[in-house]
């Protein structure tokens, strides 16, 4: 190309583009795999019902920064999410997920993977209306690679009336990763499970905004042995640019026999998506 057909602004802009994104605060992240920890146990006192349940239900709610948490409340208590078994939620901090568990009453673990913008912690929660017995971080490779932000997943294992069943957290990183590192993402948390127990359910959000990354995914995690619990339920998150599919259930050892969303205002972007299994 010759001097006079070369656009004239071409470098600078790119200059600036640069400039703006190596100018991104690093985020402060919490890479230790056993910390922090949070953990509480609001369950009213008394023996866990000795009947085996019919059915075992699962929430997986982001809620984006936990800053509206009375809304949260509200929708977690109405039907058809209230009496969950079991609440995975993502973008929380620490003091958000005691209230909610205090009001619901349920036992929680909970995990921060980094210092969001807004300077609370960012992590992910594991609320039970069963007794939690073990639970761990799982440290996800490829940090966001503006930010340096590091995303995690929490795992627990829940003690269904002698079954362990393991439950897992997700918040995947953004598209700005690119697919394949999210789906490395999402098969390094099935390799945590491997060998943990024959019941697993594995909930989040999984980012899968751009076109054709939902359907790796599940393929992924079929590939595994896992059923995509959710399938059908359609958007979870609103946006300018339209619904997006973001959030997933998967299991593997347990039937699902309804699913759903829930799109009524909830304090947050997304949408509660809720699953129920029958019990084996």
């Amino acid at each position: 190309m010759s001097q006079s057909l070369r656009p004239k602004n071409a470098l600078p802009w790119a200059l600036l583009l640069l400039a703006l994104l190596t100018a991104c605060p690093q985020a402060e992240n919490y890479a230790d795999e056993t910390g922090p920890r949070y953990s509480g146990d609001h369950r009213a006192p008394g023996p866990v019902a000795t009947e085996k349940p019919s059915s075992v239900s699962v929430v997986t709610f982001n809620l984006s920064f936990a800053e509206q948490v009375t809304e949260a409340i509200t929708a977690l208590t109405r039907p058809p999410l209230a009496g969950a078994d079991v609440i995975l939620m993502q973008e929380m901090d620490a003091t958000s997920v005691d209230r909610i568990a205090r009001e619901l009453g349920l036992a929680y673990v909970y995990y921060p993977g980094s210092v969001a913008v807004d300077g609370d912690d960012f992590g992910n929660a594991v609320l039970s209306r069963w007794p939690i017995t073990a639970d761990w971080k799982i440290n996800l490779p490829h940090d966001d690679p503006y930010r340096q932000q590091h995303r995690i997943a929490v795992a627990a294992t829940l003690d269904i009336q002698g079954a362990p069943v393991q439950v897992v957290s997700v918040h995947n990183a953004t598209p700005i990763v690119g697919l394949g590192a999210r789906l490395d993402q999402a098969e390094s948390i099935i390799d945590a499970l491997e060998g943990t127990g024959p019941l697993r359910v594995i909930a989040g959000d999984f980012n899968t905004s751009d076109p054709g990354s939902l359907k790796q995914t599940v393929k992924l995690f079929s590939e595994r042995g896992f059923q995509w619990a959710s399938e059908g339920v359609g958007d979870t998150v609103d946006s300018v640019i339209g619904g997006l599919p973001l959030d997933s259930v998967f299991v593997q050892g347990l039937s699902p026999v309804e699913r759903g969303v829930d799109t009524r205002p909830a304090g947050s972007d997304h949408h509660p998506v809720w699953v129920r299994f029958a019990w084996p």
